[in-house]
């Protein structure tokens, strides 16, 4: 049980203080991801650089680049049409001509949105960086990768926009069947630029008060344990993630009443702020959905699909 609600441990996250990953979320983003073929093809540091390169690009462009899956990916593929060795002075050098192929697609369907391909040249003491110095030639403002982006996000959000009901039914259906996790992460992946986007963020808050109903009695129930082994600080901790619109807030509240002679005055203090940031309702809509947000990056991290390969930094 203590494993289970360790999950929920972001549900109280700051509500003033959003990670990178967090304020993506929202937006089109896209999951830079190569192929095993890829990944068994090529070394490390040259999948690393890739992925830099291309997570600039997506930047220079205002698109998020997630290192976790979220069904939309940027898939690079790197062919190498030709490699030369060139004698020089101290040490020879490798010349590369390759071709990088880009598509945008959506993981679970395999729909395509956009294709790019371009051939770069590149030199180096190695293959590798014969292949970096290539791709530092790709620029963000080449006209047919501009294109490209343009396109990709364009029916990226058509594909959103045409299947917000079907996403939101199926989130439902995911709320009734206790896979709270995945039905947050899937209203999540509705960029803020889609139509029903507040529909979606109306649906995140109400699932997350059905989780939250559903979680209530296992904290209440750990907190008495921790208590009863005269562990308070751990008591303290459960307690201090009963959401204020919990059906056992008010008990969660007497609890920690009963035991704040025992805690740290750090956690008392912890307390305190948590209970005045309750009476501000501005703060508190904040916090839930910084808690709905934490909940749909754990899923999504936790996801790995065959065939693709994301790299986490």
């Amino acid at each position: 049980m203590i494993k289970k609600l360790l999950l929920c441990a972001a549900f109280m996250a700051s509500a003033v203080s959003y990670s990178q990953t967090q304020e993506d979320l929202g937006k089109i983003q896209l999951s830079v991801s190569f192929t095993e073929a890829q990944t068994e093809r090529f070394e490390q540091d040259v999948l690393l650089k890739t992925e830099s390169k291309l997570t600039q690009l997506l930047a220079d462009y205002g698109i998020a680049a997630t290192n976790y899956n979220n069904g939309l990916l940027l898939q690079p593929n790197i062919i190498i049409n030709s490699q030369d060795v060139v004698e020089g002075g101290m040490q020879n050098i490798n010349v590369i001509t390759m071709t990088l192929q880009l598509v945008i697609r959506q993981d679970q369907t395999d729909i395509i949105f956009s294709s790019y391909s371009k051939t770069l040249k590149g030199t180096g003491r190695n293959t590798a960086l014969a292949i970096s110095n290539a791709l530092n030639t790709l620029s963000a403002g080449d006209p047919s990768l501009v294109a490209f982006l343009n396109k990709g996000t364009d029916k990226v959000l058509k594909y959103y926009e045409s299947n917000c009901n079907q996403i939101i039914s199926k989130s439902a259906n995911l709320d009734k069947s206790g896979k709270y996790a995945e039905s947050l992460a899937l209203l999540a992946s509705i960029p803020d630029a889609a139509r029903c986007y507040n529909t979606a963020q109306s649906k995140s808050l109400e699932i997350f008060s059905n989780l939250q109903r559903k979680e209530c009695s296992a904290f209440i129930s750990d907190a008495k344990m921790f208590i009863a082994q005269k562990d308070y600080s751990s008591a303290f901790e459960v307690l201090s993630r009963v959401g204020s619109v919990s059906p056992c807030a008010a008990e969660s509240s007497l609890l920690v009443k009963n035991i704040e002679n025992r805690i740290t005055a750090e956690e008392k203090k912890q307390w305190d702020q948590q209970m005045n940031m309750r009476k501000d309702h501005v703060a508190l809509e904040k916090q839930r959905i910084s808690a709905i947000k934490d909940i749909a990056v754990s899923f999504y991290n936790s996801q790995k699909r065959p065939g693709n390969v994301i790299i986490v930094r």
